[in-house]
């Protein structure tokens, strides 16, 4: 599933108007102002070390600014646990990518880096965003302490409602990946008129990516998969509304025997109780010690003494 979905994502934001929605929408810097959309360009990273396989799905873009160039560097990550040294992993994918550009191009100075984190997971991100956090307080100046910071961007974090009034190619992606399935399927109809904004705004493609992974994730049934219309978003909306409806029955049947059988097991386990505490009364009053029945039962002598106490006056009255 990992997989899929890094090869997902990096299809997604391979797209340039998928990430110049992206900085628009979501970053919220003044320096984005200046940035030079008609030059935004994603850079080929295939030469760049990748010590780990999730690096794959990082993707570099290049955009001039005031007549610089400035690298976008989107690290995203699709883990469930948070990385407390998060910050420190992505400063060292950093600084290997410019090693790796400063040995091709040879130049004395280096275009400047912009590091998002795009995090998909289902806990709160709390780990640190900046590289001095992570140091243990001490006597050194700060000038002489390296310094890296990410900018952050947790979808979970961002409420649906605020997705919705984007209404952008990104604030789409987010809100499949921001709902649950219950969610989705009361919310059909605003996902669906959410994609038709797209669709008019940015056209078919990026769409079609968005309903393709709904189609896989959710193994939705459509009759064709390809969507270039509004008219064929509604009968997504109709699948959709199909197998949420199943999806739905089939949770509550699914509670309904789970609640059967914890009733049936908390039945055997009351009888198993009762029938403890009439043999232990038994017991002694038979004369056993308490050892005895406790190896008997298999039960701890604390037990027995406790049974005694709470059931052995009830059963002389």
């Amino acid at each position: 599933m990992a997989q899929r979905h890094d090869r997902w994502y990096t299809r997604i934001f391979s797209d340039p108007h998928v990430v110049e929605d992206l900085m628009k929408s979501f970053v919220h810097e003044d320096f984005v102002k200046v940035l030079d959309f008609s030059t935004l360009k994603k850079l080929n990273t295939t030469f760049v070390p990748r010590s780990e396989k999730s690096r794959r799905a990082d993707i570099v873009y290049e955009i001039q600014a005031r007549g610089h160039a400035t690298y976008i560097y989107l690290f995203l990550e699709f883990q469930s646990t948070v990385d407390h040294y998060m910050v420190s992993r992505m400063a060292r994918y950093t600084f290997e990518f410019y090693q790796e550009i400063q040995a091709l191009t040879k130049t004395a100075y280096l275009n400047p880096p912009f590091s998002i984190l795009i995090y998909n997971g289902d806990r709160k991100w709390n780990a640190p965003e900046n590289f001095r956090s992570l140091l243990y307080p001490s006597g050194i100046p700060d000038k002489y302490l390296p310094e890296f910071r990410y900018f952050k961007i947790a979808i979970n974090e961002i409420p649906r409602r605020e997705l919705v009034r984007i209404r952008n190619a990104t604030a789409a992606i987010f809100y499949v990946e921001n709902s649950t399935p219950e969610q989705l399927g009361k919310n059909r109809k605003e996902l669906i008129s959410l994609l038709s904004a797209v669709l008019k705004k940015q056209g078919a493609p990026i769409v079609q990516a968005i309903v393709d992974r709904l189609v896989k994730t959710y193994n939705i049934p459509v009759k064709s998969k390809s969507v270039s219309t509004v008219e064929d978003l509604l009968e997504v909306s109709t699948m959709l509304e199909t197998k949420f409806k199943k999806w739905e029955k089939n949770v509550r049947k699914e509670a309904w025997q789970k609640g059967q059988l914890e009733g049936r097991q908390e039945g055997r386990q009351e009888g198993q109780e009762e029938k403890t505490i009439k043999t232990t009364l038994n017991a002694h009053k038979a004369g056993l010690p308490i050892a005895t029945i406790a190896m008997l039962l298999e039960i701890s002598t604390e037990k027995v003494r406790k049974i005694l106490k709470e059931h052995g006056k009830k059963q002389s009255v």
